[in-house]
């Protein structure tokens, strides 16, 4: 946990000031291009207006990515006016950054319509467009806003003032009024985990990462921000506590950047004020860092479950910090390969929404340390806490095998506990599909009626016609891990708990052996017979079934009991953009299973090989 006896009246002065003109002209000269070009771009841009029916897109059509396109561009195009004037020096951008920031300060809401009603008290009306007589709500994007202002604040402010005081004032007054003093004044934001003894997810290091900043670049004009860096501390600890020992993000890899990631920066932020080596030290910190190497795949692919994508930009710069901070040897190691092996996003060069200004700053300003040293992919790794599994079989072309238990109800669910993934060779060969465009259904009671979300669009199979359910209660028990010096994993638990009472289901235990192969034992006891029962796999690539043999992606060969068991292919077109992006293809495939017959009791064998 972080010591919450810090004094940051000292000054914060993480990065070179404006006037500092030989550290800002000695920065890389093809990050200097790229935002040269990009602000040449937006010399008298016209600053498009964010209306009220395209917020109100969100309530009328579900839609939020119209004006969350021009929300995120508007702050995107700040910035890269704010890094051409703090690069270049000669104030040719400064009046277009003061029109956008004024037209920033302007705006009814800094919340997404997405977001506007997140924390609300139960019972009160649904707001279709923000009320501007009620206290501001600090979400993911506003608490992003309020840092962006803070960094043009830091670096321009006083250069503002020359030409325009009363923005520099405004910048003052929009930031304590929308984001200090809200802060201060609300410890019941589900997201601050000060009020309740629930977990929290990513939204609570990816707000305080960037409301430190604001409390920090403010010190010197608002009274209160010593109290307000503080409380950071109080509700990122609260984080903290909740995360499980073994460091497992239950949100997945392409979460991290904004959970274990998040937190990161923020240690990174605070540490410019006090000594926070202590906490690099910390088990669970440790582990923290050393997640997302343990469920990396091969190439960009990671381990994806819940609304995790298939690939993942890893934040290369700041965990290669974060290894030399832990002494993690294996975390720069793995974050030297990657720069060498895969496509690297260069985050010094945003071209999405500002998540994090500090650690693109940070990227540019802080030396990269690198490694020689090879990284070594785990053989098999194992967390408790989230109850996950990682496997590979380490031979050049070899298996790679994860699978999950857990609950229905983790951050960002999906009804898929006692899934798994199957890769060959680094190829994606039974999969999990990831997830759509987030809409306004995403996270409403209508989740689980998207396809993405359901289990029978997972590995798992559909008893008595029934899929599982959501909810805290729908859960693995009996999980039990075992892994040995030879190679075998092992790993079992029953799902029956995953399944409504209506599903009639008395037991249906799952083991799986790892061992160069993947075997599948499936053993079930229902109470009555009410549907055929039916195991399902989603399939990268088209399954070719030849008797009791299935090829999957030319290069596994899946036996089963042709006997008892009838094969069949779904074909699942994706019509979704995000994910025609992610897996770079139109549709998937789902192998379908189904038992013949109407036994109440029986096992079901399975096994996974390379051809």
């Amino acid at each position: 946990m972080i010591n919450q006896t810090i004094n940051c009246t000292k000054g914060f002065c993480p990065f070179p000031a404006y006037t500092d003109r030989y550290a800002w002209e000695a920065v890389a000269e093809d990050i200097q291009a790229f935002y040269h070009q990009r602000a040449k771009e937006l010399l008298g841009h016209e600053w498009l207006v964010l209306p009220a029916t395209l917020y109100l897109d969100f309530y009328r059509n579900g839609n939020r990515s119209r004006y969350e396109d021009r929300y995120f561009q508007r702050r995107l195009n700040i910035f890269y006016l704010m890094m051409a004037e703090c690069i270049e020096g000669h104030g040719a951008y400064l009046d277009d950054l003061i029109n956008g920031v004024w037209a920033i300060c302007e705006e009814s809401t800094w919340v997404v319509p997405a977001h506007n009603n997140h924390d609300r008290k139960r019972g009160a009306d649904v707001l279709e467009l923000a009320h501007v007589e009620e206290d501001c709500y600090v979400d993911l994007f506003a608490a992003e806003t309020g840092a962006l202002l803070s960094w043009v604040y830091f670096f321009l402010g006083d250069v503002i003032a020359t030409r325009a005081p009363l923005v520099k004032r405004r910048i003052e007054l929009e930031v304590e009024q929308r984001i200090l003093l809200p802060y201060l004044t609300h410890t019941d934001w589900s997201w601050m985990g000060l009020d309740h003894d629930n977990p929290v997810n990513n939204w609570n290091p990816w707000i305080n990462s960037n409301m430190l900043v604001c409390y920090l670049v403010f010190t010197r004009v608002f009274a209160r921000a010593q109290e307000g860096v503080e409380k950071t501390i109080h509700s990122v600890n609260r984080f903290i506590h909740f995360y499980t020992d073994d460091g497992g993000c239950d949100e997945g890899p392409s979460y991290f950047d904004k959970a274990g990631g998040a937190l990161f920066d923020y240690v990174e932020e605070l540490g410019e004020c006090t000594d926070l080596s202590y906490l690099y030290t910390e088990e669970r910190i440790r582990n923290m860092a050393s997640y997302i190497y343990k469920v990396y795949i091969s190439r960009n692919f990671f381990v994806n479950y819940a609304d995790a994508d298939s690939t993942v930009a890893v934040p290369l710069d700041l965990l290669a910090r974060t290894a030399v901070n832990t002494g993690d040897e294996n975390l720069l190691a793995f974050c030297s390969y990657l720069r060498e092996h895969t496509y690297y996003a260069d985050r010094s060069k945003p071209v999405g929404n500002l998540f994090s200004v500090y650690r693109i700053l940070a990227d540019i300003f802080k030396p990269l340390t690198t490694t020689d040293k090879a990284f070594i992919a785990p053989p098999v790794s194992w967390f408790p806490g989230i109850q996950v599994v990682t496997a590979r079989d380490t031979k050049e072309g070899g298996l790679f095998f994860s699978v999950k238990g857990g609950y229905n109800a983790e951050s960002h669910n999906h009804n898929d506990v006692g899934t798994f993934l199957l890769y060959c060779g680094g190829q994606p060969v039974v999969v999990d599909a990831g997830r759509e465009t987030y809409t306004k259904f995403t996270f409403s009671e209508k989740r689980y009626s998207i396809w993405t979300n359901q289990s029978s669009y997972h590995n798992l199979p559909q008893i008595n016609g029934f899929d599982q359910s959501p909810g805290v209660m729908y859960k693995a028990t009996n999980v039990r891990y075992s892994s040995f010096e030879e190679g075998t994993t092992c790993f079992s638990l029953n799902i029956a708990g995953a399944y409504p009472q209506d599903a009639a289901i008395q037991s249906y235990t799952r083991d799986f052996v790892f061992d160069q192969g993947l075997f599948i034992t499936d053993r079930y006891i229902l109470k009555v017979w009410k549907a055929p029962l039916t195991l399902h796999f989603l399939c990268h690539d088209q399954p070719e079934i030849v008797g009791g043999r299935v090829v999957l992606s030319g290069v596994v060969e899946l036996v089963f009991d042709a006997a008892i068991l009838k094969a069949a292919v779904d074909e699942i077109p994706l019509t979704d953009t995000k994910l025609r992006r992610g897996w770079q293809k139109d549709r998937l495939y789902r192998l379908r299973l189904t038992l013949k017959g109407c036994a109440l009791s029986g096992t079901i064998s399975l096994r996974f090989a390379r051809i």
